[in-house]
């Protein structure tokens, strides 16, 4: 019997990996956790956190198996380490969620003794609840990584995420949750499954509202400024930038300059380079500079790099910090602002705590993970439009492109690096992020991806270009629309997880106290009964003495007689 559970329990783990890309079995997603829920009914607690742990390392394991392709970039063994150690760090959210389920339907049941409408419908939402709640608390925990939250595997199916407007994506984790939960009720109790029809109204009728909005929304006109760019990729593998550092890097150069004066024939307004383009210095100055500022002039276009930069400007003992960043200039090369990066990939660029470390491990890390973190979402503000622009990781999470638009940012243009994971999933993955930055704040977002998906996508998730290596094409020209950024999402954020998260911490609390009350009265009760046994056993003790007094003075007169 525990063996099938822990099959029910890997199950639910390999149906979660295919609904993500390349797989985009999406539909999988919606029934992905059912088996899991089956397997943890009627366990104790440490059988649910195992079966938990089992469904969450397929789950993840099969998810982030792309970072076994860094082993050229490192060694084997630390690779493989890594690989162990984050996807057992990422499974631990899903035991969270099946002991947080298990303890409080434990609970619940144990209150009732059965399973009422309430109960029935608390548990549909109380799953929705627990996973949706604790998506968002990993999105913040160590550095974060809401990489594979559930809401992505629906990434092309437009009428249900655009929610997304309202509650963010973790709004299209919840519905997808309350489908699975309301799936796996039916199955656990088949023969209350009357009952468990009516629980599932409110639920179902969450969806469906969830759904109709998304059907008005795509209905909205559309018609806007636009403005013409030119996204040139330039596709170069990272053990080739890797090798080509400073001046060595000309090569590099020449491949974009190149391509971007076959783009710029077709006169856009704006051409963009992907994040770390050309692995050398090339702002302020550098002959590189003069050569893009000459070509821009006579077209009048602006141009959007991703490039590494420096400030030199620190005190004598302190080392210059050197950022990932992105530059816009203007036709004569004048640098309209810069944006550093400011959430760093932990390790690759930047090793955590580093600063607290000994010298002599600094030391050993050092040229490892050294770029510094920028301070401020700065919006380029220019005569095309105001461009918020995440670099690479920072499109994973919600509240980046969020803060851009909160700035003042009406377009938003991702430049990222995925040539470290040529082959895999990893691409395809991190692209199908990036239609839920656009529908969370209505604007519309291009990407400019080296070895990765290339795009431009309208305010409700619509890809109305997309560009990858393997489709033989070197750039794409297209037009972006400048629309009135902003939602109830931009204004208010991930408040929806959060609550989630409140809840299932009260609803914890809520099963604990009641385990505490009971404790302690039956421990009272103990403690009544072995006092009155006390009282009981004196009492006797008394009464014996009594008797043996007297028998000891009638004793004492038969000897005086």
């Amino acid at each position: 019997m525990l063996i099938r559970r822990y099959i029910l329990a890997g199950l639910s783990g390999i149906l979660l990996v295919l609904g993500f890309p390349e797989f985009n079995f999406w539909s999988l997603t919606w029934v992905a956790l059912v088996p899991l829920l089956v397997a943890i009914h009627g366990t104790s607690w440490k059988q649910s956190l195992w079966l938990g742990f089992v469904a969450g390392g397929v789950y993840f394991g099969g998810i982030m198996n792309w970072l076994m392709v860094l082993v050229p970039f490192s060694t084997f063994f630390w690779v493989f380490l890594g690989y162990i150690v984050l996807s057992a760090y990422l499974a631990c959210y899903v035991f969270l969620f099946t002991v947080s389920i298990n303890y409080i339907t434990n609970y619940w049941y144990k209150k009732s003794n059965t399973f009422t409408f309430f109960n029935r419908l608390s548990y549909i939402l109380l799953v929705a609840i627990t996973w949706t709640g604790l998506e968002v608390l990993r999105g913040y925990v160590a550095s974060g990584l809401p990489w594979a939250s559930l809401g992505y595997t629906q990434w092309k199916i437009l009428p249900i995420i655009q929610i997304s407007s309202v509650v963010g994506m973790y709004g299209v984790t919840f519905l997808i949750c309350l489908i699975n939960g309301i799936i796996a009720l039916f199955l656990i109790d088949i023969s209350g499954w009357k009952n468990t029809l009516k629980s599932s109204i409110i639920p179902l009728a969450i969806v469906l509202v969830a759904l109709i909005y998304g059907i008005i929304s795509l209905n909205q006109p559309t018609d806007t400024k636009t403005i013409k760019i030119g996204i040139v990729p330039g596709n170069i593998k990272q053990k080739d930038k890797m090798a080509s550092w400073g001046r060595k890097s000309g090569w590099i150069f020449d491949k974009y300059f190149e391509l971007t004066q076959k783009v710029i024939k077709d006169k856009p307004e704006m051409i963009i380079w992907p994040e770390t383009a050309v692995p050398k210095f090339i702002f302020p100055a550098s002959e590189e500079l003069d050569k893009i500022t000459d070509l821009l002039s006579g077209y009048n276009s602006y141009m959007l790099i991703g490039a590494i930069s420096y400030d030199d400007s620190v005190g004598k003992n302190e080392d210059i910090k050197v950022f990932n960043s992105a530059y816009m200039i203007t036709p004569k090369g004048e640098v309209i602002d810069k944006y550093d990066k400011i959430h760093l990939v932990p390790i690759s660029e930047q090793f955590p705590f580093k600063r607290y470390l000994p010298k002599k491990w600094q030391e050993l890390v050092a040229g490892v993970s050294d770029f510094d973190s920028g301070s401020e979402f700065n919006v380029f503000h220019s005569p095309l439009g105001d461009i918020g622009v995440p670099i690479c990781f920072e499109s994973v999470f919600p509240e980046i492109s969020r803060e851009f638009v909160k700035n003042g940012a009406n377009l938003i243009g991702i430049i990222t690096n995925d040539s470290w994971f040529v082959g895999t999933f990893a691409a395809q993955q991190h692209f199908s992020m990036a239609p839920f930055r656009a529908i969370e704040n209505r604007v519309s977002v291009f990407r400019c991806a080296n070895y990765g998906v290339s795009c431009i996508i309208d305010p409700y998730g619509r890809i109305t270009q997309k560009l990858e290596p393997k489709n033989g094409k070197e750039y794409i020209i297209g037009d972006v629309g400048l629309y009135q950024a902003g939602t109830f999402y931009t204004k208010h954020g991930d408040y929806f997880p959060w609550t989630c998260l409140a809840m299932l911490v009260f609803l914890i609390i809520q099963a604990w106290w009641y385990k505490y009350r009971k404790f302690m009265e039956i421990k009272g009760e103990k403690d009544v009964i072995r006092t009155t046994l006390s009282d009981s056993g004196s009492k006797r003790k008394s009464h014996g003495s009594r008797r043996a007094s007297l028998t000891q003075k009638t004793s004492k007169k038969k000897q005086k007689n």
